[in-house]
C-alpha cells in the first residue's frame, strides 16, 4: 500500500508524537509498505520571532500549521496518491478535509485536553480560544473515517465525547517506541555512570548498596501529579531501609515543586536528569528499584509499558489507563492519598523480585508486530 502520514510541527517539540510517527513510518517500510511522511513547517513563522507555542510566534504558527499546510497536503496527496492517509495525532484531525476523496484515520492518543477544555479536568483551565481550538478538533474526529485508540479509556472517551459510531473505532494499542530490554547489570552501569557524570551527580549515590534509586519519567504537565511524586516520595523516606533517592527524568521541577521539596526536606535526595538518551533511560529502567508513575490522567502511560519491557517493578495511580498497561505486575495506589500510597509502595517493596518477571512477561503486549498488525487491518478495511 501507499500511506501518507501526517505528523506534527518539529518545533512544537512533541517528541513521544514524533517517535510514534517515526517507528510507524519504519515498521510500515520494514513490511514493504511506501510511506511518506508529510508535516507543517515554518514559513510566515520565519519572519518573526524565535518560533514558541506562546504569544505572536504561536498564532504565527497556527497560520502555518493551519493555513499554509493544509495547502501542501493537498498537493503532496495529489503526487504521492496514497492509498490510504494517516494522521499520527488526533490533534490534527482538522486536516481531514486536505485528504480529499482518499481514506483517512488518525490516531487518538487520548482527548485529555479536550475533556479540559470542556470543564471535566478541574486542575486545569483552559483559555477562551483553547477552548474553540479543542471544540474544533472534537467535531473534526467525529467526521473520520475511522479513529485508532490507543487504550480502553480513550475510545471510551471518543465514543461519549464525537458521539462516532463505535464501528468507527478500533483499539490498537501501542508498541514500544524503542526496543527497551534488560541488559547486564554491568552494561547499564556504565551507561548510568556516564550520564550522571555527563550532568553532575556522584554515580556512587545512586549504588544499590546505598539504597538505589526510585525513577520517574514525564514531563511537567499537570496530569503528571509532580507535586504528587514529592509528597509520596517524602513519606516512603520514613518506611524503607536502605532508603532510595529519587530520580527524575524529563523537565525541571518547576519552582512550586521544588519549594515543596525543600519544606518537605527531600530537596538532597531528589536527582533530576534531561536530555537522557533512549539507551541511558534503558539502564535506568534496569537499575531502578522500581517506577513510581502517580499521573492523575493518561491516554497510554509509555513508561509503564518501557519499565515492563525492562523488567522494572511498576508502581502506579488507580486509575485506567495505568491499570490497562501495567496488568497484573504492577501495584495501584490512589494519588490523592500520597501517605496511603507510600504505605501501599512499602507493604509490596519485598515483591519486587517476583513483579519483575511478571513485568517481563506483560511487556510482550507492546511488540511492535502486533501494533503493525492492527494498523495494516485497518489500513485494509478502509479500502475495502
Amino acid at each position: 500500500m501507499k500511506i501518507l502520514l501526517v505528523g506534527n510541527l518539529p518545533e512544537d517539540r512533541q517528541e513521544s508524537m514524533r517517535r510514534f510517527t517515526d517507528v510507524l513510518q519504519a515498521g510500515l517500510q520494514g513490511r514493504g509498505h511506501i510511506v511518506e511522511v508529510a508535516n507543517p513547517s515554518l514559513r510566515l513563522s520565519r519572519f518573526g520571532p524565535p518560533y514558541r507555542y506562546g504569544g505572536l510566534p504561536k498564532f504565527l504558527g497556527y497560520f502555518d500549521k493551519f493555513v499554509l499546510f493544509p495547502r501542501q497536503l493537498r498537493r503532496v496527496r495529489r503526487t504521492f496518491r496514497p492509498d490510504v492517509v494517516h494522521i499520527t495525532d488526533h490533534a490534527n484531525a482538522v486536516y481531514r478535509s486536505a485528504a480529499g476523496e482518499v481514506p483517512v484515520l488518525t490516531t487518538c492518543h487520548d482527548l485529555l485536553q479536550v475533556r479540559a477544555a470542556r470543564g471535566e479536568m478541574t486542575r486545569q483551565s483552559v483559555s477562551r480560544m483553547g477552548r474553540r481550538y479543542q471544540e474544533w478538533i472534537r467535531t473534526s474526529l467525529g467526521r473520520l473515517r475511522m479513529i485508532a485508540c490507543v487504550s480502553t479509556l480513550t475510545r471510551a472517551d471518543v465514543l461519549r465525547l464525537t458521539a462516532i459510531p463505535p464501528e468507527r473505532t478500533v483499539l490498537i494499542p501501542n508498541s514500544l517506541n524503542y526496543p527497551y530490554q534488560p541488559i547486564p547489570p554491568a552494561e547499564a552501569r556504565l551507561r548510568l555512570d556516564a550520564l550522571a557524570v555527563r550532568q553532575g551527580v556522584d554515580p556512587a549515590s545512586l549504588n544499590s548498596s546505598r539504597g538505589g534509586f526510585l525513577l520517574h519519567v514525564g514531563g511537567a504537565l499537570w496530569y503528571k501529579n509532580r507535586d504528587g511524586l514529592i509528597a509520596i516520595y517524602a513519606r516512603l523516606r520514613e518506611l524503607l531501609t536502605p532508603v532510595p533517592r529519587l530520580v527524575l527524568v524529563g523537565p525541571p521541577l518547576a519552582d512550586t515543586d521544588l519549594a515543596l521539596a525543600e519544606e518537605l526536606g527531600v530537596t538532597a535526595h531528589i536527582v533530576s536528569f534531561q536530555g537522557v538518551t533512549n539507551p541511558e533511560l534503558e539502564a535506568l529502567y534496569n537499575l531502578a528499584e522500581a517506577l513510581v508513575f502517580p499521573s492523575w490522567a493518561e491516554g497510554f502511560g509509555w513508561p509503564v509499558a518501557e519499565a515492563q519491557a525492562c523488567g522494572c517493578p511498576v508502581f502506579a495511580s488507580n486509575r485506567e489507563p495505568m491499570t490497562e498497561v501495567g496488568g497484573d505486575s504492577s501495584v495501584y495506589f490512589d494519588p490523592e492519598k500520597p501517605a496511603e500510597a507510600a504505605r501501599d509502595i512499602a507493604a509490596a517493596w519485598p515483591e519486587r523480585a517476583t513483579r519483575r518477571a511478571q513485568a517481563l512477561e506483560e511487556a510482550k503486549r507492546w511488540q511492535l508486530a502486533l501494533m503493525l498488525d492492527g494498523y495494516e487491518a485497518v489500513y485494509r478495511q478502509l479500502l475495502q
